[in-house]
C-alpha cells in the first residue's frame, strides 16, 4: 500500500520561496532545487521509515535534499505523510519546531 505524500501550505511556501530565491541568482538552480525537491518526496514517499527521527516525541522525520542544504521535515501516520516544513539547514528549530507542535496537535485531535 502506497501512503500519500501531502505538503502543508507552509511547506508548499517554504518550496516556493526557496525557488523564488535561487530564481533570482539562476532559472537552472531554481529547476535544479525543484527537481531535488522531488526526488526528496519521491524518496519519502517509497521509504518514509527510512528517514532520521528528529522529533523522538512525534515521530518527526527529516529527509536532506541532495546539493541543497535544504532538508524536508514530515510525519507519518496511518493514511498520509505531511510534510510540514522544507527549510535551509541555518533556519533555527523553533521556526519547525512551532509548526510540529500545531501539526502534531491537530493529528492528535482528528484521531
Amino acid at each position: 500500500m502506497t501512503v500519500k505524500v501531502v505538503l502543508t501550505p507552509e511547506a508548499k511556501g517554504d518550496v516556493a520561496e526557496a525557488a523564488a530565491w535561487y530564481r533570482e541568482r539562476s532559472i537552472r538552480a531554481a529547476e535544479d532545487f525543484l527537481i531535488a525537491v522531488g526526488v526528496a518526496l519521491e524518496r519519502i514517499e517509497t521509504h518514509p521509515t527510512s528517514q532520521v527521527i528528529v522529533d523522538p516525541a512525534t515521530g518527526a522525520r527529516r529527509a536532506l535534499l541532495r546539493k541543497f542544504p535544504h532538508r524536508v521535515l514530515y510525519l507519518i501516520d496511518s493514511s498520509r505523510i505531511v510534510v510540514f516544513a522544507v527549510i535551509h539547514h541555518r533556519r533555527d528549530d523553533p521556526a519547525w519546531r512551532e509548526r510540529l507542535k500545531g501539526e502534531h496537535e491537530s493529528r492528535m485531535s482528528d484521531g
